[in-house]
C-alpha cells in the first residue's frame, strides 16, 4: 500500500465511522429502515457510544495526514476495530442480539482492522519517549 492509497483508505475509514453514526442514531430512523434490531436508545450512553465513533472518524481523518505522527491512532482504531467484531460476533450475533445484516455491517470493522494492521505494519515505529 502506498502512501496516497494509504491516506484514501484512513479518509475512508472516517467517513466510515460517520455513515455508521449516521445509521445508528435513532432518530435517523435509518436503521429501523433497514431492518436492524434496535441497539440504540435516546439514553446518555448510547450518545457517548456515537460520539466516540465519531471522534475515532475525526482521527482517521487527521491520520491520513499524517499517519507517522497520528501512529497511536490507528493503533487505538485497529483495537477499537477488533473489539466491535469480537463484541458485534462474538456475543451478541451467537445469542440473537443483533440479524445477519447487522453483524454484517460489523464485516467492514473487520475489513478495516486487518487494513489499519497493513499501515502499521509499514509505518515506521513511534518514537520512544526518553
Amino acid at each position: 500500500m502506498n502512501s496516497d492509497q494509504r491516506r484514501l483508505m484512513l479518509y475512508s475509514a472516517a467517513v466510515f465511522n460517520w455513515l455508521a453514526c449516521l445509521i445508528l442514531l435513532p432518530s435517523s430512523g435509518i436503521s429501523s429502515a433497514l431492518g436492524f434490531t434496535p441497539l440504540m436508545t435516546h439514553g446518555p450512553f448510547d450518545h457517548f457510544a456515537l460520539l466516540a465513533i465519531a471522534l475515532f472518524g475525526y482521527g482517521y481523518w487527521m491520520a491520513a495526514g499524517d499517519p507517522v505522527a497520528h501512529r497511536g491512532i490507528i493503533v487505538l482504531g485497529a483495537l477499537g476495530k477488533a473489539g466491535v467484531v469480537a463484541i458485534l460476533f462474538g456475543h451478541h450475533f451467537l445469542v440473537g442480539d443483533v440479524n445477519l445484516r447487522q453483524a454484517l455491517l460489523g464485516l467492514g470493522d473487520l475489513i478495516y482492522l486487518v487494513l489499519f494492521i497493513l499501515v502499521l505494519r509499514r509505518l515506521p515505529a513511534a518514537a520512544r519517549f526518553r
